[in-house]
């Protein structure tokens, strides 16, 4: 969990950075019964004028890939600041603004889940959207 806590921490002062001082996200570790299915490893909350939250999966948290990490925060995080900034999005955009907000390209992989390392890119199209 260390891990997830320290790359979360320097996420959020990057966005912050780019998005302002008035952005803020939560992190919280959900229960497992919220992921049932394998490539469910989060999600962000909140969304529309409420306060966000990215919620992780323990298995996420407890995993010790840091690239899937990383990727999963990365996709949560643009989650968040699209709805901070008050839009409407899919999946794909939420890719995008975490491609944007981090520098960096988010691959999907083996097992669909987003990660830092070289995969598949853009997400699958037969994924929810």
């Amino acid at each position: 969990m260390h891990d997830l806590d320290a790359i979360f921490r320097d996420l959020h002062e990057t966005a912050c950075a780019r998005l302002g001082e008035d952005f803020y996200v939560a992190l919280d570790v959900g229960e497992a019964r919220e992921f049932p299915k394998r490539r469910n490893m989060a999600y962000c909350m909140g969304g529309k004028g409420g306060d966000l939250c990215i919620v992780v999966a323990p298995k996420l948290a407890n995993c010790g890939d840091l690239d899937r990490i990383e990727g999963v925060l990365r996709h949560e995080f643009g989650h968040a600041a699209l709805w901070h900034l008050g839009r409407d999005h899919s999946e794909r955009d939420a890719d995008t603004m975490g491609e944007r907000l981090f520098g960096a390209p988010i691959y999907y992989d083996s097992e669909e889940v987003q990660s830092l390392a070289p995969g598949v890119r853009p997400r699958p199209a037969h994924l929810p959207n």
